[in-house]
């Protein structure tokens, strides 16, 4: 009798490892509540309040520490696993936080702020990978679509936390998370690529029945699953047979797969980042207080953070029913409308004329282009790069694009401040809407669609 394989134990491997990236959704999300009382003249600092470059700053370290923790964790995953890895950046949440709760002076909160991005960097670095390689075909971009979507819950969670709740609470109720993932992601399994890259062909075999739902011990498996397990020694033997496993060479590199997956991989980094909707999020308070928003800051971020958590649901839903790429240009046009119209209202209110009736319009405004963004730029680039990069040089080639992603974003949060004074918040948003036009040009011209084909597929195709 054929026995047919379960998605569960993949979609419970994702449950656990995505508990690391909602931890990594508080880092990102504390500074929005948190800022306008360190600013103010009851800061809980010793030190006092903090200036607007320290601010600035501690906004920023969350990419320095991104950067760091990219470039660590590709080398580490290589070689100590996936499974190590993820284990690993749950030591720089818990010492985050510890850091808040000690912290009497800025310097403080940016270690606090390098330390939640250095997470943020292993995150974003080994989860879609580790996804990637335990998944089905078929549902392999709803499962790698959960990343962002974890994020925003934990962004979400920590507004509302942080709008309700005294601030020396918050990092006492945040503690407990990496702790947890860390008891649960420890009885799941290594992925079957990286065992049998190892040369640790049991393993191999045992993570690659548990994640299809099969005892160690039943013989009676699906076709698809013998296939698979052929493929997956098929892939390891040329490895194997071409130059040792861990050597990549030049020639690696400049495939014609690789030259385009890189081109793919960097643009959609700069586009998820240029976009401005990243910036933006690490200031939402502080741009609804300058836009003058009816709804206290607060309550705008919280509205907000629900509305990127909805987009980022609807973006694991539709992602293999739409596709990648055409979501990605629905998302990048949405944004380039909602962020045109945003600027118009900002321009229009710093000439002088009454905006009254129309306050309104940058809370609407800001939640459509989030809800669009949640839907593809915020949350699909990293399924695509999971997907068009040769698989022997994915761990380095992931590296690249995630390290020009926080350079990107270091270079958006940290300037985010310094753009509002030069060009104003209209022209601040202009620049953006340009920005996302051009992305969603890039996608629709030069992206290909990866929705259910095999990774062998997507090879040949950019091949």
């Amino acid at each position: 009798m054929k026995h047919s394989s379960s998605a569960r134990n993949q979609y419970l491997a994702t449950f656990c490892v995505n508990l690391l990236s909602i931890t990594y959704g508080f880092a990102c999300g504390w500074t929005s509540p948190s800022f306008p009382l360190l600013q103010s003249a009851d800061s809980p600092l010793a030190s006092g309040p903090i200036t607007a470059e320290e601010g600035s700053w501690i906004g920023a370290s969350l990419c320095v520490g991104g950067l760091f923790g990219n470039l660590i964790s590709g080398w580490v995953s290589d070689r100590y696993g996936r499974k190590i890895t993820a284990c690993l950046a749950s030591i720089p949440q818990i010492l985050s936080w510890i850091l808040v709760i000690v912290a009497d002076n800025a310097y403080y909160l940016m270690a606090m702020r390098f330390l939640g991005g250095f997470s943020g960097g292993v995150c974003f670095m080994v989860i879609p990978t580790f996804i990637s390689e335990i998944s089905e075909d078929r549902i392999r971009g709803m499962l790698s679509s959960t990343l962002v979507f974890s994020c925003n819950f934990g962004i979400l969670l920590i507004y509302i936390l942080g709008s309700y709740l005294p601030y020396e609470t918050i990092p006492w109720i945040m503690l407990p998370f990496p702790i947890v993932f860390l008891a649960s992601f420890s009885f799941i399994p290594d992925t079957p690529f990286f065992l049998m890259r190892k040369n640790d062909f049991v393993k191999s075999e045992n993570a690659l029945r548990f994640f299809r739902g099969y005892c160690t011990d039943t013989q009676q498996v699906s076709n698809e699953f013998k296939q698979e397990l052929v493929k997956l020694k098929d892939t390891f033997s040329e490895e194997k047979q071409s130059v040792p496993q861990d050597e990549i060479t030049w020639d690696d590199l400049v495939t014609r797969h690789a030259r385009k997956g890189f081109l793919i991989g960097i643009c959609l980094m700069a586009f998820n980042q240029f976009c401005g909707c990243f910036a933006m999020l690490n200031y939402t308070a502080s741009v609804f207080a300058e836009s003058g928003s009816s709804l206290s800051a607060n309550m705008s971020a919280i509205a907000i953070g629900t509305i990127q958590m909805v987009g980022s649901y609807f973006s694991t839903v539709l992602v293999e029913r739409a596709g990648r790429k055409l979501l990605l240009i629905v998302s990048g046009a949405g944004i380039a409308i909602g962020m045109g119209i945003f600027a118009a209202f900002s321009y229009v209110k710093s000439a002088g004329h009454d905006v009254t009736a129309y306050n309104w319009l940058p809370l609407v405004c800001f939640s459509t282009v989030i809800f669009v963004a949640s839907l593809g730029v915020l949350t699909l680039p990293f399924v695509v790069l999971a997907e068009i990069m040769p698989q022997k040089i994915k761990g380095l080639s992931v590296t690249v694009c995630m390290t020009m992603l926080w350079i990107f974003a270091f270079i958006a949060i940290k300037y985010f401040s310094t753009l509002f004074e030069v060009l104003g918040m209209h022209g601040t948003l202009f620049l953006f809407c340009c920005c996302s036009l051009a992305g969603t040009l890039f996608v629709a011209f030069f992206v290909p669609e990866t929705k259910g084909k095999s990774l062998e597929s997507i090879a040949k195709s950019l091949s």
